[in-house]
């Protein structure tokens, strides 16, 4: 992969932001949509710790967003 198609801030109304910010963002919504599906069909039951659960899938999604969605 080139270097030259890597972004590196991503400016919105003249203000800079580092890309890995909405990739952040994206990943936590992400785990949020996922905890929520987890949670309706009643499967949240079997995780020990709820917020450690919430945590390493936001981390694992802001993973998957930073290979797939945008390259940081």
């Amino acid at each position: 992969m080139s270097t030259v198609n890597i972004p590196m801030e991503i400016a919105i109304g003249g203000i800079y932001f580092p890309p890995i910010m909405f990739a952040i963002l994206l990943g936590v919504v992400l785990a949020g949509v996922i905890a929520k599906l987890l949670n309706r069909f009643n499967l949240t039951r079997f995780i020990w710790h709820p917020p450690l659960f919430f945590l390493a899938l936001s981390v694992v999604c802001t993973r998957f967003v930073d290979l797939f969605i945008i390259p940081v």
